[in-house]
């Protein structure tokens, strides 16, 4: 196997100190080294700047300039290969100096053989390489406590826009009741009530649904009681809740042939489906009709909820399913939601052992698809 091929450039303003080292390097048999030569500062500038080399040797003095100059100005323009300092005899402070200015290693001039020029090559690109690590392990690690600051961030957000919502709007009723007279009572007692009613629902499955993501991303599983689930009965009471809370859908159940039975927890199953067929009515046009459609496998049952409403943009697609996600713009600028519900559906699903998806086409409508696993006969 042909040794691995490392290209070196010495920075040095001597001629006799470049064929020395250049006889040194072919000595070396572990690795082959190729040789360049720069033989003057200026030079060294240009060809560092290219970034062609894997590790630099640079001779102290240069005429006008210093090699600890050259390597200060380069790791300044952005060299990340390492440099390794030729100094003079007993110059112990000006080693130390180079070092503190990022200089992988020094040797000093007329002290070193091919073997320790070897070594100090090898040493000085294994630090920068394990340097190089640590420096994007510890960019990773930014990037995580700004998003999980930014989490935060959207978790204010959230508690102080989209629980205060209903809670002003349920004690904005409440007032009003309370300095209604007798026959103002007797006219919208039953309007503002059912109001109330319905906000404290929307603020209740807010704070479950935020309850149950905190457990889940706490690392806590989801808490299933799997049973025999009948697919039509389960379908029709989605959407009797479905249409207690609709605004602009009628819907409608169609079933394949096979499907009986699932193995799954009723209420997280109830779940999953109210979600989609209450986001299916939010974004629909008003007199639509959302579907739903269940079809069956071997092993799986699949539930589609279909509408015709907005449609989604196809970059948007992979985003939706993560926490506080909402596509933004147009038409949706008006309809409420925390972006939290297909997040909690995805995590529900997923404990069953199935999947979830979505097909859509942006002014086409969209469909939401997931499976579980059919009861075992």
């Amino acid at each position: 196997m042909d040794a691995p091929q490392l290209r070196v450039l010495l920075v040095d303003d001597d001629g006799d100190d470049y064929v020395m080292t250049r006889d040194l390097l072919s000595e070396i048999e572990s690795v082959t080294l190729k040789l360049e030569w720069a033989s003057d500062y200026e030079t060294a500038r240009e060809r560092i700047a290219c970034g062609e080399h894997d590790v630099y040797l640079l001779d102290y003095r240069l005429g006008e300039h210093t090699g600890l100059q050259l390597l200060r100005e380069s790791i300044e323009d952005g060299c990340r290969a390492p440099m390794i300092l030729l100094t003079g005899q007993g110059d112990r402070e000006l080693d130390m100096e180079a070092m503190r200015a990022g200089a992988a290693d020094y040797l000093v001039k007329g002290e070193f053989d091919d073997a320790l020029l070897e070594r100090t090559i090898r040493y000085s690109l294994e630090k920068t390489r394990m340097v190089r690590e640590l420096d994007e392990a510890h960019l990773r690690e930014q990037e995580r406590f700004r998003e999980m600051d930014q989490l935060k961030s959207d978790l204010i957000a959230f508690v102080s826009h989209e629980l205060r919502v209903p809670m002003t709007s349920v004690k904005g009723y409440a007032e009003t009741l309370l300095s209604c007279d007798v026959e103002e009572l007797r006219v919208h007692a039953g309007e503002f009530l059912g109001h109330i009613i319905s906000e404290s629902d929307r603020l209740l499955r807010l704070i479950n649904a935020f309850l149950d993501l905190s457990s889940i991303d706490a690392g806590h599983d989801v808490d299933l009681v799997p049973e025999p689930v009948e697919v039509r009965g389960l379908v029709e009471q989605a959407i009797l809740v479905a249409e207690t809370q609709a605004k602009r859908c009628a819907f409608a159940a169609h079933y394949g042939e096979g499907v009986v039975t699932v193995s799954a927890d009723r209420d997280r199953l109830l779940q999953v489906l109210i979600n989609l067929l209450s986001n299916a009515d939010k974004y629909s046009p008003n007199g639509g009709t959302v579907e739903v459609r269940v079809t069956a496998s071997e092993t799986l049952a699949r539930f589609e909820v279909a509408d015709r409403g907005l449609g989604i943009a196809s970059e948007a697609l992979t985003e939706l399913f993560t926490p506080f996600y909402r596509v933004r713009g147009g038409a949706r600028t008006k309809i409420r939601g925390a972006g939290l519900g297909l997040c909690l559906c995805r995590h529900l699903v997923e404990a069953h052992g199935g999947e979830i998806g979505v097909e859509s086409e942006e002014g086409k409508g969209s469909t939401f698809w997931f499976t579980v696993p059919k009861r075992d006969e």
